[in-house]
């Protein structure tokens, strides 16, 4: 097979490109844990300041609801690019283990030219020997 090393070269730049998918959906999920860490934060501290009067409790009961749906919304987002990056990683696999079964196939087509080059120079050598002896 002659196509085998544009084959491999090819999934070789399937799995880089999708590397760099990877590498994207990484960044764009730590970005969405930043942002529910922060939102975790802003809960923690509006909490504290509500506890300090019966107002600010009332306002904090308006607003937590608020915060929660926020919240749920991040999550939600957050199990979304989850899922997406799992789902990149288990593609990136499949291209390496792609790249990998044509690299082990051009090595055996390899192997058996050069098996059958060295029959073909052991027969031609055994002919020349053969003319010689007549």
């Amino acid at each position: 097979m002659r196509s085998l090393p544009l084959l491999i070269r090819l999934a070789r730049q399937r799995a880089d490109e999708r590397r760099g998918v990877l590498v994207a959906a990484e960044w764009a999920r730590m970005a969405a844990e930043t942002a529910l860490a922060e939102q975790e934060a802003r809960i923690a501290a509006e909490r504290a300041q509500a506890a300090g009067s019966a107002e600010s409790l009332a306002r904090w009961s308006d607003w937590s609801r608020a915060a929660g749906r926020q919240r749920q919304r991040l999550m939600g987002e957050l199990g979304i690019l989850a899922e997406r990056e799992e789902a990149i990683r288990a593609a990136l696999a499949e291209d390496f283990a792609t790249v990998k079964r044509l690299e082990l196939a051009l090595e055996a087509q390899q192997r058996n030219a050069a098996r059958q080059a060295a029959r073909k120079a052991e027969k031609m050598a055994e002919d020349v020997e053969l003319r010689r002896v007549r």
